[in-house]
């Protein structure tokens, strides 16, 4: 048993596995590295510039906690990277410019208050994350309408391409000083960046390998020193004239959070901030469900999505307590792993280890790395979301939700990130009502002439309730009833109102057993239902009516207990009984004499004389109420003539529980299907009322074959002509529910 608990772990320390996963780690840590310092170039930029030393060190930080508490917490053992996100990062500079923004000339106060920002969104973030792994909410990323995730990425491309040219030109992009950036000085600084951002990323549509990122960044950081040496252009030169990130000072660049920040900061301006840290809460974790998601598909395993909602949880606390950045899953980088062959937390380990190892033994050597590089980086990233949203999405995307993301992308590029995300909701939430309002609420339409209740009539009876079958209108309702739905229910009887003339409507049956709720607006189109009746003098009969439901309505003041419109039935069967009952005692076919059974078998046997034969070899049983004719179960010796009464036929579901099947009146037969196929009966017959009845055995039936063979077969023309009534009426039934 010790040796199989040992064998796994043994695997995971092999050479190779060992070398495979240092190899990755060392290429994602490079490439974190590099958006590390992106990250930090574009959150202190401006009057922020200053501290853009200390700020690579909060952001390395940030990436080294993050990415290892994920890694060991991860539920996958698939290589998870976490770190900074490029969205989160982008509401983040739009913070610290908005702080900045507010407190010029401030210096260490505006730092200190925008450090504060930072620390407090991480760690609500933190307790966000938490908070839904421990109430199991994973599954929230379903809910989330996917253009308005689409427009929110292509909003974060926009901002990433703004941070691009941002950090290559030192100035930020608007529309009054848009011609600006078309001199030849500043085109100089950011057109070459765009060159690289999108040739890089004209080759990652085209090729998938984890080497082209870290090869093409070599490649341009190369190219860059190689302008340099061919103008006699030193690096002092260089760093003077701004094309680089230095210098920095030696040693560690990131320092906690200290009493000193805190007392300085204002707080007030970060309370001011917590719509956009809302914003990023949101973001982090659909983005952590986002790629779980993607990597379960990739991976071929399962992720527990809970749990990987409390590691990230955990780690973002950890990352605010020591004033770093908030962070999740990336995407990219989980991604980038698995197609290097090296999924293990190993790979995750070896990550942070070259984010600290960076982080500790300081940034010095950044001090050499040219900003058209990390600003053509910036805008690789940009353009990655802006293509994907709104070139691929064109080809991918109904028009109308492609639409929304147009809209999304050029309200946060307008007016704010907030604003954007706030009108793509609102507007998925009006696309959606649309789209549902024009789904039918009905799910059937019947009506009393092709569909009956369970109750087996007289034959006289049948015929007048198809004849005045059209008095009787059935709508199955589905789904969500709510203000379009519901009034389209509305509009579709006042249509059959006016389409039934010869007979008059006079039931509208709503069966509401497949919906699944009703709003507050659907109540009022209810109401309206209630007015028309009263005037059109109609009953309005509710089948299958959910008890919360008919809550609301009674809240509605449409039910009433005195209110004689509504008639409120168990199920469809039952209302439709009802329904066929009023039609029946207006004609007065229901209101009949006692008939005995011999008359009623004359009017049914094709040859009237062999009646008196047939009786000879019936017995009569006399039930009371409550009595059952036969239990599921038994084993078929005899059939059933109904002479008086009535008797109706369950299914038992267990716990006491019955579903009822048919209801019999006089002239009908009862266990007729069983008898002739000699199999146990499937359903069990009960008395609902004092009932007469005769019955036939098999004993008997064979004496009848015997002894009067002519009124054996008239007996069996009669089964024959019943049953192939009941085959019919229910091939009737199924051709309306499938039209």
């Amino acid at each position: 048993m010790q040796q199989q608990f040992h064998v796994p772990w043994l695997k995971e320390f092999k050479p190779l596995q060992l070398i495979a996963s240092v190899t990755a780690g060392l290429v994602v840590g490079a490439i974190g590295v590099t958006m590390s310092i992106s990250y930090a170039a574009l959150i202190f930029s401006g009057n922020l510039a200053p501290y853009l030393a200390t700020g690579i060190g909060i952001s390395l930080f940030s990436a080294a906690i993050i990415c290892l508490v994920v890694a060991v917490m991860s539920s996958s053992p698939a290589g998870i990277i976490a770190m900074p996100l490029p969205p989160t990062v982008a509401v983040l500079a739009l913070m610290a410019a908005d702080i900045s923004g507010k407190m010029p000339d401030q210096g260490e106060v505006t730092f200190s208050t925008v450090i504060g920002a930072i620390a407090v969104t991480s760690l609500l973030s933190g307790v966000f994350l938490l908070t839904l792994g421990w109430l199991k909410a994973g599954q929230l990323i379903r809910f989330i309408p996917y253009p308005v995730i689409g427009g929110f990425l292509a909003g974060i491309g926009w901002l990433l391409t703004k941070g691009g040219i941002q950090v290559t030109t030192g100035i930020s992009i608007s529309i009054s000083n848009l011609p600006s950036l078309f001199q030849s000085e500043l085109l100089l600084r950011w057109l070459p960046g765009l060159v690289f951002a999108l040739v890089l990323l004209l080759i990652m549509r085209r090729y998938q390998h984890f080497l082209i990122v870290p090869i093409a960044l070599v490649t341009a950081i190369s190219l860059f020193y190689a302008i340099l040496l061919v103008t006699n252009t030193s690096i002092t030169q260089a760093s003077a004239q701004g094309w680089l990130l230095g210098p920095f000072p030696e040693g560690n660049a990131w320092q906690p959070l200290g009493l000193q920040s805190l007392t300085q900061a204002k707080w007030s301006l970060i309370v001011s901030q917590i719509g956009s840290m809302g914003t990023i809460m949101a973001i982090n974790t659909l983005q952590l469900l986002l790629t779980a998601t993607s990597l379960e598909l990739i991976t071929d395993r399962e992720i527990n999505l809970n749990q990987e909602l409390r590691g990230a949880g955990i780690a973002n606390l950890l990352s605010g307590m020591g004033g770093g950045m908030v962070g999740s899953h990336l995407t990219s980088l989980c991604v980038l792993v698995c197609k290097m062959g090296a999924s293990s937390r190993r790979v995750g380990i070896c990550t942070a280890a070259v984010f600290a190892g960076m982080l500790v033994f300081g940034i010095s050597l950044l001090s050499f790395f040219p900003k058209v590089v990390l600003g053509g980086f910036l805008l690789f990233l940009g353009c990655s979301f802006l293509v994907e949203w709104l070139y691929d999405a064109w080809f991918k995307l109904p028009k109308t939700e492609y639409f929304l993301v147009l809209v999304i992308l050029l309200v946060i590029g307008t007016a704010g990130f907030l604003e954007g995300v706030g009108v793509g909701l609102i507007v998925a939430t009006i696309l959606f009502a649309i789209n549902y309002s024009q789904i039918n609420v009905t799910k059937h339409v019947l009506s009393g002439a092709n569909h009956h209740s369970h109750v087996q009539r007289p034959q006289n009876q049948e015929r007048l309730l198809q004849q005045k079958g059209q008095q009787i209108y059935i709508l199955q309702l589905q789904g969500l009833i709510f203000f379009g739905t519901a009034n389209q229910l509305l509009n579709q009887i006042s249509e059959q109102l006016i389409e039934t003339k010869e007979p008059p409507l006079r039931f509208v049956v709503l069966d509401f057993r497949q919906v699944t709720g009703l709003d507050s607006s659907a109540v009022v189109s209810f109401a309206k239902l209630k007015q028309m009746a009263r005037k059109q003098q109609l009953k309005i009969v509710l089948t299958n009516l959910p008890l919360r439901i008919e809550q609301q309505l009674q809240k509605g003041k449409v039910l009433q207990s005195s209110d004689p419109i509504y008639e409120i039935f168990l199920d469809l069967d039952r209302g439709l009984e009802w329904c066929e009952n009023q039609i029946l005692e207006a004609s007065k076919l229901r209101r009949r004499r006692f008939v005995p059974l011999v008359m009623q078998l004359q009017g049914l046997f094709v040859n009237e004389d062999e009646v008196p034969n047939f009786m000879n070899y019936l017995s009569k049983v006399q039930l009371a109420e409550g009595d059952y004719l036969f239990h599921q179960g038994d084993k078929p010796d005899e059939l059933y003539f109904l002479e008086s009464g009535q008797v109706s036929t369950f299914v038992e579901v267990g716990s006491g529980q019955r579903r009822r099947v048919q209801t019999l009146g006089p002239g009908t037969m009862v266990g007729e299907i069983e008898f002739h196929t000699q199999s146990c009966y499937q359903i069990s017959a009960i008395a609902d009322q004092s009932s007469k009845v005769y019955q036939l055995s098999t004993v008997e039936l064979k004496k009848m074959q015997e002894q009067h063979p002519e009124t054996a077969l008239a007996f069996s023309e009669l089964a024959l002509s019943l049953l192939a009534h009941r085959l019919a009426q229910a091939h009737r039934e199924i051709d309306t529910l499938m039209s």
